[in-house]
C-alpha cells in the first residue's frame, strides 16, 4: 500500500493517477476541508480515502497503518495561511509524518524538498522546514529518497507569479537575463513514481532539473508559441530585497527569498544520477505549448 499525502494538490494528484493506472493500491490523504471535487477525483480513480491532517499526528498513525511505503508532496505555500502555517504543516506536520511512517513500519519514504540552493542568505522559514524533514528521514531506519526539483514550470511560469501567459502578460524578477533551472511537476510526479522501484532512489538525495532559462527566454518563447507580445513588468532587486527585508510572515519569508533566489539566478546542473532514471524531461517550450492556445493568423 502506498499512501500519498498532498493528494488532492496538483502533484500529488498527478502522482495518484500514475499509480492508480499502473494498478498499485494507494491511499489517498484528504481533510474534511478538501475540495469535494477533488476528493471525487481520487475516488474515481480507486485510491483508498483516509481522513487525517498533518496537525494532528494521531490521524497520521491511522493513515500509515499497513503502509509500506509513504509519498509525501504536502506544503502549505499555496494554501490559506490562517488555517494552515509553514511552520505547523511544513516543519513540525512533516516531522508528525516521518515519526508516525517509523513507528508504523513503513519501509520506504518518498519526500518532495527544493534544492538547498534556493535556501537564500539566511534560510527562510520554508527553507529550514524542508531541511529539518530531509535530516529527520536521514536518520531514520527507513529507506529514504528525497527529491529536491527545480523551480516548477506550473508555478514560477504561471500566473501565481504574475507570469499569466492567457493574459499576454508576465512579471519578471531582476534583469531577467540570469538562468533558472526549471523542471515540469509532470515529470517530477514521473520522478516520485519511479523512485518506487528504481536502486539508484535509495537513501538518496536527489536534484531534479529539466532546463535552465533565463526569464527573459522564457517570455520570449511563450511570445513565439501563442503569437502575440507579453506585457513585461519588471521588479529591481532592490525592490525584492526591500520586500523581503519587510516580510513578517513566513510565508512573505519564503517567497521574497525565492524570488529574490530566481533574480539573482538559481542555474543547476543535472545531476548525472538523474539520467539514470530515463526520464526525458519537457523544455519550457513544451510546456508553453501544452499551456497557451496560439493567436490565428491569417
Amino acid at each position: 500500500m502506498i499512501l500519498v499525502v498532498g493528494a488532492t494538490g496538483f502533484l500529488g494528484s498527478t502522482i495518484c493517477g500514475m499509480l492508480a493506472r499502473q494498478g498499485r493500491s494507494v491511499r489517498a490523504v484528504v481533510r474534511s476541508s478538501s475540495d469535494p471535487v477533488k476528493v471525487q477525483a481520487l475516488r474515481d480513480l480507486g485510491c483508498d480515502l483516509v481522513e487525517a491532517d498533518l496537525k494532528e499526528p494521531a490521524s497520521l498513525k491511522l493513515a500509515c497503518a499497513g503502509v509500506d511505503t509513504v509519498v509525501s508532496t504536502a506544503t502549505t505555500t499555496l494554501r490559506d495561511q490562517g488555517v494552515d502555517s509553514i511552520p505547523d504543516v511544513d516543519e513540525s506536520g512533516q516531522l508528525h509524518l516521518v515519526e508516525a511512517a517509523r513507528e508504523g513500519g513503513v519501509r520506504h519514504f518518498v519526500y518532495v524538498s527544493f534544492p538547498s540552493d534556493l535556501d537564500g542568505d539566511v534560510p527562510s522559514p520554508l527553507a529550514k522546514a524542508k531541511r529539518a524533514v530531509e535530516n529527520a528521514l536521514r536518520s531514520s531506519a527507513m529507506t529514504f529518497t528525497i527529491l529536491q526539483p527545480a523551480c516548477f514550470m506550473e508555478v514560477w511560469l504561471g500566473p501565481a507569479i504574475g507570469f499569466d501567459y492567457a493574459g499576454g502578460s508576465a512579471q519578471v524578477f531582476g534583469s531577467g537575463d540570469a538562468p533558472v533551472a526549471y523542471i515540469s511537476l509532470v515529470d517530477v510526479a514521473r520522478f516520485v513514481v519511479a523512485s518506487l522501484d528504481h536502486p539508484a532512489a535509495r537513501n538518496v538525495t536527489l536534484p531534479l532539473v529539466a532546463q535552465n532559462v533565463s526569464m527573459n527566454e522564457a517570455v520570449r518563447t511563450f511570445e513565439a508559441v501563442s503569437g502575440r507580445t507579453f506585457a513585461v513588468r519588471r521588479v529591481p532587486i532592490e525592490a525584492l530585497e526591500q520586500q523581503l527585508a519587510a516580510a513578517r510572515s513566513p510565508l512573505e519569508q519564503s517567497f521574497g527569498t525565492l524570488m529574490l533566489g530566481v533574480a539573482r539566478g538559481a542555474a543547476q546542473q543535472m545531476d548525472e544520477r538523474q539520467a539514470a532514471f530515463g526520464i526525458e524531461c519537457a523544455t519550457v517550450e513544451e510546456y508553453a505549448r501544452r499551456s497557451v492556445t496560439p493567436i490565428a493568423t491569417s
